[in-house]
């Protein structure tokens, strides 16, 4: 049998249930692959479509309910596709195709293939991690040696491959994080893996630093208060980053003529999917590929996760387990690790 984890229905006070079906039969034509997920992401934008929030919704069903789980990495069991074998690993090409399940029979134009020698656990934080990290050093703004970026809720999974893939290219990083009673652990966590300065939320306002200014890419993840403040730390003609809204959706920041006029700094919104789908998909699976041989050589370290096993559990304690994990998500509480299925 197959478990998956399927979206109830609102009016319901329960997000979500963990259900059984069976394994799925590979569709007799050309260009389908049964699909075994091996590793499956907590993410934000995972809750968020839940809850009718995020604008790209499941797609896929399980007994008439649709399945959450945008990232993972699954196995290829069987094929009628030319472009996988049986044992292929693969990452889903484009979101929405219900990762939080065991089993699935896909087309083959929603996968791409991952390097044999990569850990499940590791590509299944490629796409919402190392991906977005990628991207964001080097799609939105010509950055040099020695030029100086910071980014807002540090110890994010993109944050932590972020500060890695900035340091391989000479770019300085500052990492913004909220206060906590371990900051000095994380801070020095941090600073090990290439930042260059890590600073409270806190910190931002009021702070005399001779960085105030020279700032060239602020990424900011949380906008109101932390984000007017990470404009201030901009040098001119530098580009504030939307990468993300941790702070709520209520939540803004004031942009005047200061701003727009004598410093020239501009905003811009980032969303992943839109960066991907302009690259194309031979780019993109070049990129995958690359990124994965940083992961798979050591040369990239994945973040700490904590990892849920669904075998190990009966099914009432996994479904438990499961809720559990995305309402610390919701909640966003500070030092919270992100979940991972192990399926």
């Amino acid at each position: 049998m197959a478990q998956g984890f399927v979206q109830i229905p609102s009016p319901s006070n329960r997000i979500g249930e963990l259900v059984t079906y069976d394994v799925p039969s590979l569709v007799d034509e050309d260009g389908s692959v049964l699909v075994q997920f091996l590793a499956a992401p907590v993410n934000r934008v995972d809750v968020m479509a839940l809850s009718g929030q995020y604008p790209v919704k499941p797609r896929y069903t399980i007994k008439d309910k649709l399945v959450p789980g945008f990232d993972g990495c699954g196995m290829v069991l069987e094929s009628t596709s030319s472009k996988f074998e049986k044992g292929d690993l693969v990452l889903p090409r484009e979101l929405g195709l219900g990762t939080w399940r065991t089993h699935a029979v896909l087309p083959d134009t929603v996968l791409m293939k991952l390097p044999p020698r990569i850990r499940p656990l590791d590509a299944a934080l490629l796409r919402s991690g190392a991906l977005v990290a990628w991207l964001l050093i080097e799609e939105l703004a010509p950055l040099k040696p020695g030029d100086y970026i910071m980014m807002s809720a540090g110890t994010s999974c993109v944050a932590q491959f972020l500060v890695q893939l900035a340091r391989l290219k000479g770019i300085n990083t500052i990492l913004i994080i909220r206060n906590r009673d371990s900051i000095v652990e994380t801070r020095n966590k941090l600073l090990g893996l290439g930042a260059t300065a890590v600073l409270a939320e806190e910190d931002l306002c009021g702070m005399k630093s001779p960085l105030i200014g020279k700032i060239t890419l602020a990424l900011d993840c949380v906008f109101g208060t932390v984000g007017q403040n990470m404009v201030s730390w901009l040098a001119p003609v530098g580009k504030y980053v939307l990468v993300g809204m941790l702070g709520g959706q209520e939540t803004g920041i004031t942009v005047n003529t200061k701003h727009l006029f004598y410093r020239q700094l501009s905003f811009v919104p980032f969303r992943s999917s839109d960066v991907l789908k302009r690259m194309g998909d031979e780019k993109v699976e070049q990129l995958v590929t690359k990124i994965a041989c940083l992961l798979i050589d050591g040369t990239l370290q994945p973040p700490d996760v904590n990892t849920v096993r669904w075998d190990q559990h009966e099914k009432e304690d996994l479904e438990q387990s499961l809720l559990q994990a995305m309402e610390m998500v919701h909640n966003g509480e500070v030092g919270y690790k992100k979940t991972v299925w192990i399926l």
